[in-house]
């Protein structure tokens, strides 16, 4: 396994899930206003990618670790099998908005407390808004 650090499914979850929940509520409510449910949980499932990728490079555990946060916290009406799949499509076809906001993750992992990380966020779930 190509764990950075070790750190159960579990726990991933529940630092994912404080992560994501820090940086929503960080956003302006002006913006938070303006974006549907749907375009939050994109940005959000992106992000949380990020997050995943900075606990380990493990591809498998990073799917099944997002597979597990899209179950239990975004809870998506869609099938989560083919949200992970897509992802995972994004990934490899180096999709720049979906490698920024994957990035974002990746620093709010490492930075837990940046305060600018919710000013990227808002400028990115302004670009899905319109893309």
């Amino acid at each position: 396994m190509t764990d950075k650090i070790g750190i159960t499914d579990d726990a991933a979850f529940e630092l994912a899930a404080h992560i994501a929940d820090k940086q929503k509520a960080k956003l302006p409510e002006q913006l938070s206003s303006q974006i549907s449910d749907a375009e939050m949980q994109i940005g959000e499932t992106w992000f949380a990618w990020g997050i995943f990728g900075a606990i380990t490079s493990d591809r498998k555990r990073r799917q099944k670790l997002l597979a597990d946060y899209l179950n239990l916290k975004i809870q998506p009406q869609s099938d989560v099998q083919k949200i992970v799949t897509d992802i995972t499509t994004l990934e490899s076809a180096d999709n720049q908005l979906f490698n920024a906001i994957a990035a974002a993750g990746r620093q709010a992992y490492h930075e837990d407390d940046d305060v600018h990380l919710s000013k990227i966020a808002g400028i990115f779930l302004n670009v899905i808004k319109n893309h």
